[in-house]
Parts: structure tokens; sequence; C-alpha cells
């Protein structure tokens, strides 16, 4: 049985094609459970179903509005009594919110405000998203303002309509199976396919969430088995909070009428567990090869990590020097064999120092890297003195600053790796 820790230096060319299989499962399985354990996930699904309470009516509102204007606000309201049939008294009064804010919102009443609230709701919920996701992909950088805008907005207009059309195409399939009953295959078929179009629904929600959330480039294969697994896993879920609602009669006992808030809370909050899992195994699968390496960056030695630096500083400026097309950092990653996570970590280090420049073709774009300074300027000694003396170096932290002492040790800092301190 080989330990966890060797997993990673197995040699899988003598492998059987099932060892190969359980080898890259486990795998998977181990990056997953690290990655939750170092990104704190169980934090961010927390930040998250509070987010989610908070835009809880104004998204009910935005999708009942465009709702009624297809004539499917009956259904939206029939599924959402249906999700809390143990508690109808909770539905009739999310339906009363919603109601008196698109009722406000049309009489023109604090619609500047109400609009301003909207909108923060809603942004900071897909905000909050992005910024779990980008953690779970180790991308330090969010979205520039206008990607922020133009992906939000998109977003959350397409949303509503993709509720509503998806709700007008089940009432569609169940009209047209009553309507043709000689044809009992066709028949059959539209009623299989309304059973498990929920199902679909939820699949490729999670599988475009994968894709599209994370500010880094996800490729489509690595998403398809996660979203898969995602989307079966929290429509279960929800099936069991919708079934067994009203058997929590005890429950109900305790918090009255308001029982459904913790309750829907609770579900609300499992249900961004699992939409985090299953990010973090897409992660995983992508990650599959690098990771190895990737487990141990954070405790890679200063002179590893100094060499890496030029290795990344040596291939920018052959590629600027040659007029070739200017690297990005997943090209980069590739061109030199390293995870992507670690070298867009070294190329903001470069670039805080002043020694790379990010540019960008359009506005959202991938940044590319340029060197910041004439590269026939650009020297090893350069590059290693700028690393270490960025920062702070404030003469009023340390008493002894401009003393005798004080400029010997600074110069032996540079020049005495062979004194010995008691001499000093």
């Amino acid at each position: 049985m080989v330990s966890l820790e060797h997993i990673w230096s197995v040699n899988e060319d003598r492998l059987s094609f099932m060892q190969k299989l359980g080898l890259g499962m486990l795998k998977r399985l181990v990056i997953t459970w690290e990655c939750i354990t170092k990104n704190n996930i169980m934090n961010y699904a927390s930040a998250l179903t509070y987010s989610s309470m908070l835009a809880a009516v104004p998204v009910l509102a935005i999708i009942f509005a465009i709702a009624r204007g297809f004539g499917f606000d009956t259904i939206i309201e029939a599924k959402l009594r249906n999700s809390l049939e143990g508690n109808p008294e909770i539905a009739d009064t999310i339906l009363n919110f919603v109601e008196s804010y698109l009722q406000h919102t049309k009489g023109g009443v604090f619609i500047g405000i109400g609009l301003i609230f909207l909108l923060y709701t809603l942004l900071s919920l897909t905000a909050n998203i992005e910024q779990a996701f980008n953690n779970i992909w180790f991308v330090k950088r969010s979205r520039s303002i206008y990607r922020q805008i133009i992906d939000y907005i998109g977003i959350l207009l397409l949303l509503p309509f993709v509720v509503v059309i998806t709700s007008g195409l089940s009432i569609f399939l169940q009209t047209f199976s009553t309507l043709l009953p000689g044809l009992r295959l066709l028949s059959k078929t539209m009623t299989f396919f309304l059973h498990v179009s929920p199902v679909i629904f939820a699949v490729l929600i999670f599988v475009l969430l994968f894709k599209f959330m994370p500010n880094t480039r996800v490729k489509w294969r690595h998403t398809i088995f996660p979203g898969f697994l995602t989307g079966m896993i929290f429509m279960a879920i929800e099936w069991a909070y919708v079934h067994y609602q009203i058997k929590l009669s005890a429950y109900n006992a305790i918090y009255g009428s308001f029982a459904a808030i913790p309750l829907f809370m609770l579900w609300m909050q499992i249900s961004w567990y699992i939409c985090l899992f299953g990010a973090q195994l897409c992660y995983a699968n992508q990650r599959l090869q690098t990771y190895a390496f990737e487990r141990i960056s954070d405790e890679l030695s200063r002179r590893y990590r100094d060499t890496l630096i030029l290795l990344l500083m040596n291939r920018i400026c052959k590629h600027f020097a040659s007029g070739l097309k200017p690297f990005t950092a997943h090209r980069l990653a590739v061109n030199t064999h390293l995870p992507d996570s670690l070298v867009g970590i070294l190329l903001d280090e470069l670039t805080r120092v002043q020694l790379l420049v990010e540019a960008h073709n359009e506005p959202g774009d991938e940044p590319y890297y340029l060197p910041a300074i004439d590269i026939h300027r650009i020297t090893v000694g350069m590059v290693t003195r700028r690393i270490d003396s960025h920062g702070i170096e404030s003469p009023s932290l340390v008493w002894q600053t401009g003393t005798p002492e004080w400029d010997a040790l600074r110069s032996l800092r540079n020049e005495g790796d062979d004194a010995l301190l008691i001499d000093l």
C-alpha cells in the first residue's frame, strides 16, 4: 500500500489501466482535501450564504418581473411554494416582500436607493463568488472594474431569462406530450426529458460556473465531470430539503413560523459547500500533473525561488529581444513547464519591483508582460538587489540605524559571507 506522501512519485508506466485510474482518483481527492483545508473553504461558504440571503429578494423580484412579461409568473410562484410546502407561511411572506418590492419600484418610490441596493447586493454576491473561486485557483488578481461591470451585469441580466425560458420549455413539453397521446414513444421521451431536465440544467449551470467564474484559464474538459457530480449532489440535497421539511415538526415547534429560515440557510450553506467542492475538484483535474510541485511551492528556498525569477526574466527578455509575441502568464508557464499559479505569483512580484510591466491588447484581455527597463541594462545583480530591497526599510524601526555597527552590518550583508558574527 502506497502512503499518501508517496503517491506523487509513483511511476505510472508500470501500472495497469485500472491502477492508473484508481491512482488518478486518489490524487484528485488528496488535492481537493488539501486545498479545501488550505483555502478555508468553509469560511467562504458561510460568507456566500450571507450574501445569498441578502440578494434573495432582489433576485426573485427580477425573476418575477421578467416572468410576468412572458406570462410565467404563476409557474415561478408554484415552484417557490413547492419548495417551501412545509412552511407555506414563509412562502407567503417572501412573495409579499417581492410584490412590495416590485410595487414600490414601479411606483417610483425609493427607486434611486432601491436600485442602488439591488445592484450592491447582486454585485456583492457575484464578487464574493469570484473571490472564492480565485482563491481556489490561487489567483491573486480579480477582474478589472471594466470586466466586472460587463461580466457581472451580463450574468445578472441573463440568469432571470434562463429561469423563465426553462420554465416555459417545461410547459411546452408538457403541452406537447398531452396533445400527442397516440405517439407513445415520443410522449414517453418527453416525460423522461421533463424529469431529467432540472438535473441537466443544474449540471450545465455548474459547468459554466466552473469555466467562467475564476479569473484564469479553465479548460472545458476539466469542468465536465466536476459539473456533473456537483449537479447530481446538488439536486439530491434539494430533493431532501423539499421533501423532508414537513417531517421536521419538532423543529417547527421550536422556531414556529420562522422554522423555514434556519432550514433555508442550512440548505444554502450546504449547497455552497457542494459548489466550492466541485470547483476544487475542477482545479484538481487541471492541476493533476503539476500539483506535486505546487504543493511545495510555499516551502521553496529563497535561492531556488530567486533562480526561478531569473529564469522567467531570462525568457521574457530573450522574447522581447527577438521581437516575438510577448508572454502571457499561461504561455510562460507552458514554456518553462512550471505551474500557472507559481508563475503568476512570481510575475506579480516582478511587476511590483518594477522589473516588468503589464500590458493589454484590449480591456479585459489576459495581460502580457514586457520588460520595464532597457533589457541591455538588466543584470542578474539588478534583479536580485531589487527583490532583496523591495519593501519598507524604515530607519525608525531599529534604534541602531545610522551607527557604525549598523553600517557595517549592511555592508557585510552583501560582502561578508565568511565573517564571524562574534568578531563584528
